[in-house]
């Protein structure tokens, strides 16, 4: 019984490691962020905010302190991104051929850069005006008094949603090169793609229907890239097999020639 379960316990330990290294590496990040950037990051994540005339107010003691450490979390998730990858490699690794860790070590080099570009695009090109959209719906008769707390849990909610979904192409690629999806299966499965893009979206986006169609937006034009991308790795990856049979088949054709030549004392005799 203990040699039945020795792997998956193994396995098991391996990733608590793995998740420990990965919640130190975010804890790090986060004191780093405080520390050295704090000014800077309240400054940057505010000022979408501030920009449609508006201010921050906090409304108990406590909040002032939840608001920096928000703010330090998310300069923590940048700042870990790559050591966190790296963990995840590192526990995906052993299960891979040689040829499949190549590809791997490339694409966690992508993958911190696409992170980073899904929450620089969420943030300079669709945080403002989605917030400003949110601020007319509720009318002219209301008074915003938005706390500081709950803008930086609507700000999480937004920006870091976006840094995953940006993935969606180097998870493709990587999927694709090693055999696991095909263009065709990504193809056929897009009317269902639809529905849990919808789900992820609302579970993962603050709870109004605006921001849950700007993060569904953009993840279904990445899907829909994805398949291209695919497309083009899983061309490629035929290409290569097609070769490596035809060489593999001239090498068993050499042989069976030399093993079909007589030998000097067969033609003696």
């Amino acid at each position: 019984m203990d040699e039945k379960y020795a792997p998956m316990l193994e396995h098991l330990d391996e990733l608590r490691s793995r998740l420990v290294k990965s919640v130190l590496a975010l804890f790090a990040g986060m004191i780093v962020a405080i520390a050295l950037f704090q000014e800077e990051l309240t400054e940057i994540l505010t000022g979408p905010f501030l920009a449609l005339n508006q201010s921050l107010v906090f409304t108990g003691l406590p909040e002032g302190f939840l608001f920096q450490l928000k703010i330090a979390l998310l300069g923590g998730c940048v700042l870990a991104s790559p050591v966190i990858i790296y963990q995840l490699m590192r526990f995906i690794l052993p299960a891979l051929y040689s040829h499949e860790k190549k590809i791997f070590y490339i694409m966690s080099f992508f993958g911190v850069v696409l992170f980073v570009g899904g929450i620089c695009f969420g943030y300079f090109l669709v945080l403002q005006p989605v917030m400003g959209t949110l601020l007319k719906l509720a009318g002219t008769d209301l008074t915003p008094m938005i706390t500081a707390s709950s803008y930086m849990s609507f700000v999480l909610g937004f920006l870091i949603p976006f840094g995953l979904v940006f993935e969606i192409p180097m998870v493709v690629y990587f999927l694709t090169s090693v055999g696991l999806i095909t263009p065709d299966k990504l193809a056929k499965v897009r009317k269902y793609v639809l529905l849990v893009v919808l789900v992820i979206a609302a579970l993962l986006t603050p709870p109004d229907i605006i921001s849950q169609l700007c993060l569904a937006g953009p993840m279904l034009l990445l899907y829909e890239a994805g398949i291209l991308i695919s497309k083009v790795v899983y061309k490629r990856k035929l290409k290569k097999e097609a070769k490596l049979e035809e060489k593999n088949a001239k090498k068993a054709s050499k042989k069976g020639a030399q093993k079909a030549e007589p030998t000097h004392s067969d033609e003696q005799a």
